[in-house]
């Protein structure tokens, strides 16, 4: 039984290390599960909106704007309505009179992070972040604190 267990931790972490190893231009989705709380997705390279790939989170603590940005960059959602995306810039002077949501993305090597939070009168205010690193380890600070995740890859059926 033990053997067992210790091949099936080996093989989780190998296939957490390489959805995240693979190439940074392929779509990877990462399913992150945490203790009782709701899930998070991630989707990396996932879709192509105003000239850029885009990457993408979900999860409990995004609310009011679409988290998606490239590599580098920031995604702006409106302020209002059903707050879409509705532009991509690549650097942080380019938002500061966006009012709305702005979400950044980061890769380097294995590592990833996500921002999320509100751009107004007093700059931006941020209200999460996302780190996820090799092994499929996943940490969100927000408001309420810091959740762990245990993230895997998964096939979405209906991610555009």
């Amino acid at each position: 039984m033990k053997l067992t267990n210790a091949i099936a931790v080996a093989a989780y972490l190998i296939a957490a290390g390489m959805a995240l190893a693979a190439s940074p231009e392929k779509p990877t989705h990462l399913l992150c599960k945490g203790d009782g709380d709701a899930d998070v997705y991630v989707h990396l390279n996932s879709k192509k909106q105003f000239g850029h790939i885009l990457s993408c989170v979900s999860g409990p603590f995004v609310s009011d704007m679409t988290p998606c940005a490239p590599n580098g960059g920031y995604g702006l959602s409106a302020a209002t309505g059903s707050a879409a995306l509705v532009g991509v810039v690549m650097r942080p002077q380019e938002y500061q009179r966006h009012l709305g949501g702005v979400t950044g993305f980061n890769r380097q090597g294995d590592d990833v992070t996500f921002i999320g939070g509100f751009m107004g009168s007093n700059g931006l205010q941020t209200s999460w972040t996302l780190k996820l690193d090799p092994e499929g380890n996943a940490v969100v600070r927000d408001k309420e604190g810091s959740t762990p995740y245990k993230c895997k890859p998964y096939a979405p059926s209906d991610f555009k």
